[in-house]
């Protein structure tokens, strides 16, 4: 091969290292964005993953505050029942000193008093038939009953007073509980809400999360093959180095054109001496008329 021939296979080379250098070069850049995107999904990915665990933290906190207000409910509304019982009952007794206070109603404890006291005295200072004093002892009888009957109209009227306070008492209490019934079934509600709402965006940014993550792995994956491509490149350059370091040994290892004519001058001589025939090209080169030929047989020479 010529030395103009081995130049040209040379540049060849060099530019095809010089393209495959610039593709790798392209390929680095596109790695960098790469890797600059793989850092603001990591860093958006813990952003997100603050705010699942924020979002996990508020449910928690809501949770709780609904438990709390549930076990209040339940307390409420026993005390509910339990004042309704109570009301009940006491109602009731108010229907019983409503019929005793019917029953009673015109006796004059005074005026019993004074009956009893005159026919006492009837009894110990007049001399009565036996019939007429039984009459008088069962009429005492009777007054004395009505009496008792008269006195526990009034212990009964002192307690109903204090027990109608104790009642209304009672009925303000029932209406206190009712409202603050409603006002924790209103709350309970909102809270509920709250707590769907939370779980949605717990939900939602969970899926961000994974999204980020499968985005995260495409551009690992992107990078791994620029990797790859960057190391063929590598190779391929290797290649056409070593190509290049071989065409460099074999054109400084390959006899010069003088080398050639001297060698096959010698094998003619020798020729010559041994009486063998000579050919044309030899005879040229044997007598110098190489020279004159102005290079034109050089071909024959290779």
């Amino acid at each position: 091969m010529s030395n103009s021939a081995t130049n040209s296979a040379e540049e060849a080379i060099y530019k095809k290292i010089a393209e495959i250098k610039d593709e790798i070069s392209k390929l680095k850049q596109e790695k960098a964005q790469a890797l600059e995107d793989l850092n603001k999904l990591k860093q958006k990915k813990l952003e997100k993953i603050e705010k699942f665990k924020g979002i996990r933290s508020q449910i928690d906190t809501v949770r709780n505050e609904f438990s709390l207000r549930l076990e209040e409910l339940k307390k409420l509304k026993e005390r509910k029942q339990q004042l309704l019982q109570e009301i009940q009952g006491m109602k009731k007794q108010f229907d019983e000193i409503k019929a005793i206070l019917q029953k009673t109603q015109g006796l004059d404890i005074d005026a019993i008093e004074r009956r009893i006291q005159s026919l006492e005295w009837r009894l110990q200072t007049s001399s009565l038939p036996l019939d007429e004093e039984k009459r008088i002892v069962q009429k005492i009888a009777e007054l004395e009953k009505k009496l008792g009957e008269a006195r526990k109209m009034i212990e009964i009227k002192e307690k109903g007073t204090v027990e109608r306070a104790e009642y209304l008492a009672k009925r303000i209490e029932l209406s206190t509980v009712r409202q603050q019934i409603a006002g924790i079934v209103t709350e309970l509600s909102q809270k509920r809400n709250i707590l769907n709402s939370l779980k949605e965006d717990r939900e939602k940014t969970k899926k961000e999360i994974d999204e980020i993550n499968k985005q995260i792995e495409e551009i690992r994956n992107k990078i791994g093959n620029i990797n790859n491509q960057i190391k063929e490149k590598n190779n391929e350059i290797e290649n056409y180095i070593k190509q290049l370091k071989g065409e460099k040994v074999e054109t400084t290892s390959r006899p010069t054109r003088e080398e050639i004519i001297e060698k096959k001058k010698k094998i003619a001589e020798e020729k010559l001496k041994s009486g063998q025939r000579l050919t044309f090209e030899e005879l040229l080169i044997l007598y110098g008329e190489n020279d004159k030929e102005d290079g034109k047989d050089s071909d024959n020479i290779y």
